[in-house]
């Protein structure tokens, strides 16, 4: 079984940008948390962190201050399934195969694409992967785990290795105890149905696993 991370691979025939058109990011943070009026953030049981902030954490985010529309250049062609802009939007080919893997724990929230003359490109959706996993395996992962915090910490030279049995099962998923990383990680499943779909647009970047 292969793990990956995700990102959107602009390439050659993806070359181009979107750019919201409203909302504000900077609110953009989980829903249904109180955080500390000083850390900003929030322990759970488990002892992981949910930080405000809008960066990917395997929990919903309140969708108020979602841009609506992203302005996408590069000509009237269609752009790619999977594109990015702090948090990924996603065409609706990628959210079937998504919600088949993994019926009723993402967060998918409706946003336009827009022509530069302001016409109707397409429907995406806001892509937010609820479900987090603990997955490094804590003896052969290299960086450094601090007990204190609960949270790696990158060392210089060091690599991430994923337990297959912490993370078997699932197909896309956020690791809480990374502190700073933004993008999802996926299975060898997810993978193959994205190619079987034709879904075009995302990058994979294979991951040490034991």
């Amino acid at each position: 079984m292969s793990v990956y991370t995700i990102f959107a691979d602009r390439g050659t025939d993806f070359g181009r940008r979107g750019d919201p058109v409203d909302g504000d990011r900077r609110k953009v943070f989980p829903a249904g948390f109180e955080f500390h009026p000083v850390t900003n953030s929030a322990r759970l049981e488990d002892g992981t962190w949910v930080d405000k902030s809008h960066t990917y954490q395997g929990v919903p985010s309140d969708p108020t201050h979602l841009p609506t529309q992203i302005k996408v250049g590069g000509g009237k062609i269609m752009p790619a399934d999977l594109m990015m802009h702090n948090s990924f939007f996603v065409s609706g080919k990628f959210r079937e195969v998504v919600e088949k893997l993994e019926p009723g724990l993402p967060q998918f929230v409706p946003v336009e694409l827009v022509w530069k003359d302001g016409s109707h490109a397409a429907s995406y959706f806001w892509f937010y992967p609820c479900n987090r996993i603990d997955g490094m395996d804590r003896e052969q992962t290299t960086h450094e785990f601090r007990e204190k915090s609960g949270l790696w910490m990158n060392r210089p030279g060091g690599s991430y290795v994923v337990n297959l049995q912490r993370v078997r099962g699932r197909n896309v998923w956020i690791d809480p105890r990374m502190s700073g990383f933004n993008l999802p990680f996926v299975s060898e499943t997810f993978k193959l149905a994205m190619s079987e779909a034709s879904v075009r647009g995302i990058g994979y970047h294979a991951m040490k696993t034991t």
